[in-house]
């Protein structure tokens, strides 16, 4: 699906956006904004809508707040999808990611581990600091906290058939972990370019242990050109070796799994890459 508008600029209708300013996180003793991008029949239904949360809340819906100067436009696609009906609407929660540490605190977040990379990534900068292992309490935040908060406030479809986890790189990451630790509210994965490489053999381990006895769906893509740091010529091909890798793994794990895996040719570590296949996740995923 093409964008409807230009990614580089806001374009959905901002009377639908409601952000929840430093909503408490008690298992993390912090606050954080929390967006809620409503459908745009909400108030003139009565309709309970699916609800997807997201990562890195700042980036899925504010060009502005993004690096790359363009967001995830899931705004202006799911509306677009609604409109065409293709879809009957849906509510998306998204958290914006911690501005603790830089970019580490970001993923000291998203992942229950600590850093503990490949040999490629052996002397990294970037991985000289402790990082990662608030994974849990950040996931119990989502569980305990956010979850029935949204179920309270909103119209939502609570079950689990009509709820989806979704992120980009360590929001890939934290979204797998989630879905597969929580099989009771989660149905569904979006596993935009998973940052493996940050704890590759915690991640295996944590999915061979793991029992599945409901059906969860995963959309997980990767692109060919991938990288969180230009200096190290090898993260392209690790970044897309890996999903590889653990696409197969999910696949093979069991038959209440299915990974639906996609490679973009090309494809960069950026938000106007996750966007152009954000619409793909919701086909893919069957979220109407």
């Amino acid at each position: 699906m093409t964008m409807p508008l230009d990614p580089l600029k806001k374009n959905y209708d901002p009377d639908r956006m409601i952000v929840h300013k430093n909503m408490r996180m008690p298992q993390l003793n912090r606050h954080r904004n929390v967006r809620v991008y409503l459908p745009f029949d909400y108030d003139t239904s009565a309709q309970h809508y699916p609800v997807i949360y997201m990562h890195d809340g700042q980036n899925v819906f504010e060009p502005e707040l993004c690096i790359s100067g363009a967001s995830w436009q899931a705004a202006e696609q799911l509306d677009a999808l609604q409109r065409q009906g293709r879809t009957s609407g849906h509510i998306v929660v998204a958290v914006d990611c911690s501005q603790q540490r830089d970019h580490l605190g970001r993923r000291d977040e998203y992942s229950p581990w600590s850093f503990n990379p490949p040999a490629a990534l052996a002397d990294w900068e970037q991985g000289k600091e402790p990082q990662g292992g608030e994974g849990d309490a950040y996931c119990d935040f989502i569980i305990q906290t956010l979850k029935p908060y949204i179920d309270t406030h909103y119209r939502t479809q609570p079950e689990r058939e009509s709820t989806t986890v979704a992120g980009s790189s360590m929001g890939g990451f934290i979204s797998l972990y989630t879905a597969l630790k929580y099989p009771d509210a989660f149905s569904k994965a979006g596993v935009f370019s998973p940052a493996f490489w940050f704890a590759p053999n915690e991640m295996k381990s944590f999915i061979e242990e793991t029992y599945i006895n409901q059906p969860i769906a995963i959309y997980m893509d990767i692109g060919t050109n991938e990288t969180s740091d230009h200096s190290i010529s090898s993260f392209p091909a690790l970044y897309h070796d890996l999903a590889v890798e653990f696409a197969n793994r999910l696949n093979h794990k069991s038959a209440q799994l299915q990974c639906h895996f996609v490679v973009d040719n090309g494809g960069i570590h950026s938000e106007t890459a996750w966007a152009r296949r954000f619409s793909a996740m919701i086909e893919k995923l069957h979220i109407h």
